[in-house]
């Protein structure tokens, strides 16, 4: 089927209103913008069922796809030695379009050909996600070597979100939060060493799950890193 071997590109509009500001002489920046972008001709996997008993998935385009939220971002530096930082995001995305999409796995039958995913959220996106964090420097010095000592920690969370492209309720991946942890030295030469913690509180959580186009069960996934201690040595010039 040669007429179905070119993908359209896609074109995106975005509108964005926001604002920028800093206060106590620059020691704190707030940022908050609020968007609006709309995706016509978006690529994605669509089905083609027109072949006797087959189910053909591959790359075409989506009608139409919409994508709204609001971000604010902050900044802080309240003393030389200390720098915080804090990310809030709502996001909504939603097929507008999507009249020949895979089916979700709770309503694929012998018959079963393709979906109307119209409506439906779009795969991957967490309506909530938040990211706080921070450094603290201080002065220090090994055998030879002056610098800063540091201590940081990055911890997020986003909300529940769906991670296949027929947004099955099997394919739901529950909310999670992380936490990373850090601690070392940076010389005045360009030498750091640092020992990093990531997942430090040693949460369960998946990364993606996906059920394959037509198939009758067969549900894959993988799974995020466990609790992973690590040390850096690293060189600058």
């Amino acid at each position: 089927a040669l007429d179905r071997a070119t993908v359209k590109p896609e074109q995106v509009t975005t509108w964005e209103l926001g604002l920028k500001t800093q206060a106590f002489d620059r020691r704190l920046t707030a940022n908050l913008a609020a968007y609006y972008t709309e995706i016509t001709d978006f690529q994605a996997n669509v089905v083609d069922a027109a072949g006797p008993g087959a189910i053909r998935g591959y790359i075409s385009n989506v009608e139409k796809v919409e994508i709204q939220g609001v971000e604010l971002d902050l900044n802080a530096h309240p003393t030389s030695a200390v720098d915080l930082y804090a990310n809030v995001s709502w996001t909504d995305g939603e097929y507008i379009s999507f009249t020949n999409g895979p089916c979700p796995l709770e309503l694929i039958g012998a018959s079963t050909a393709r979906c109307d995913l119209s409506g439906q959220a779009l795969p991957g996106v967490s309506p909530w996600a938040v990211a706080v964090g921070g450094e603290w420097r201080g002065p220090g010095s090994l055998p030879g070597l002056s610098g800063e000592v540091f201590l940081g920690a990055d911890a997020s969370y986003r909300s529940t979100y769906n991670s296949d492209a027929a947004v099955s309720r099997f394919t739901e991946i529950e909310g999670y939060g992380l936490l990373n942890l850090r601690a070392g030295f940076r010389s005045d030469d360009g030498w750091d060493a640092f020992l990093w913690v990531k997942n430090a509180l040693d949460e369960d959580y998946l990364q993606f799950v996906s059920v394959q186009t037509g198939n009758s069960g067969l549900v894959i996934g993988n799974p995020g890193d466990e609790r992973t201690v690590g040390f850096t040595l690293r060189a600058t010039y």
